[in-house]
């Protein structure tokens, strides 16, 4: 069988992978979805148990009174006097407390007091109460660059309390020294662990990536041009052929070759998932190219074997090639 180009075998074989120059060193990007504040936040401060519901009422007083408002000339109405702190920052004691807020930090309350919105800076997303004690779960927002809100991501805070007789006896939270120092680099040879968050994205990355492979092949196969180019960024590009108007007409073109095109089959394999940022990655495989034949008589033929190193990159949830590279050099590799 004759090919209508001679570029037709090596565009025909190319299949996958990613890395964007550079950001591997950027500072990493937040992979989670947003928190967001409850729209009703005082609403999960009640509870069907009378005791629950005292505890959960005082939780509501601090969360409102003495942290949003500033009411701290108050404290001893929901703090016990021994206060015991877990916060690094903070001492124990109720008059540590309020002489901090009322003398060092000179907050002066708002009144009148509002009430607890999904709008607070702090906005209250969850509250657990269990036994003596009440854990409430806020919206916390980061900017990635300190001091500048322009570019933020969002986490989750926790403050949680023993209360004693309806007033907070014993205060938890996630607080550190400031200026603790990061942790150091893992040894050379080493793997940093993933949290489970972490390692459940790895996976679904994975899976997807070995999906996109795999469209690759079955649209290079039937010569589907729209399915073709949609698994490219808009300005992807394979072998000197950039967009995906210009990816789709070259897969059109072989379609309308003269003659028909060739009944071809393509196989990855070995493929090596190399990630360079959350949102970035390398895909390292080997690939083999077979024209098909009819039977005993006209056997398949291998045309072309070879490896490849493909850049992607997750754009609005969906991973796409950046570029395909199916003549790698070796540092490319």
């Amino acid at each position: 069988m004759k090919f209508a180009k001679p570029a037709l075998a090596a565009a025909l074989v190319a299949t996958t992978s990613v890395a964007l120059p550079g950001l591997a060193q950027a500072q990493m990007r937040a992979l989670s979805d947003p928190v967001v504040g409850h729209p009703d936040p005082e609403s999960l401060f009640v509870d069907d148990d009378p005791v629950l519901h005292r505890n959960k009422q005082a939780a509501l007083r601090i969360q409102r009174e003495l942290l949003k408002c500033g009411e701290w000339a108050r404290a001893d109405e929901w703090l016990t006097e021994a206060y015991i702190q877990h916060n690094p920052v903070a001492a124990s004691g109720l008059a540590g407390v309020q002489d901090f807020f009322l003398n060092v930090a000179r907050v002066q309350p708002t009144r009148p007091c509002p009430a607890l919105s999904a709008d607070d800076a702090n906005a209250v997303v969850a509250v657990v109460a269990e036994d003596d004690y009440v854990v409430i779960f806020s919206r916390r927002e980061i900017p990635y660059v300190q001091g500048d809100m322009s570019d933020t991501y969002t986490t989750t805070h926790f403050d949680a309390w023993r209360f004693v007789d309806g007033r907070a006896d014993e205060h938890w939270d996630p607080a550190t020294l400031p200026g603790t120092p990061a942790p150091p680099p893992p040894a050379p040879g080493t793997v940093t662990p993933m949290t489970p968050e972490q390692a459940a994205q790895r996976v679904a990355d994975d899976a997807a990536l070995h999906e996109l492979m795999w469209k690759y092949d079955r649209a290079l196969d039937r010569f589907q041009p729209d399915a073709y180019a949609a698994l490219f960024t808009e300005n992807g590009s394979f072998l000197g052929t950039t967009g995906r108007d210009n990816l789709r007409d070259m897969i059109a073109g072989y379609a309308n070759a003269e003659g028909g095109p060739p009944r071809m089959q393509h196989a990855s394999t070995n493929h090596w998932i190399e990630y360079t940022g959350p949102n970035t990655a390398k895909i390292h495989y080997y690939f083999q190219t077979y024209i098909l034949g009819d039977g005993p008589e006209s056997p398949s033929t291998l045309i072309a074997v070879g490896n490849g190193v493909d850049d992607v990159v997750k754009q609005d949830g969906r991973w796409l090639f950046v570029t395909r590279n199916v003549t790698p050099t070796v540092e490319d590799e």
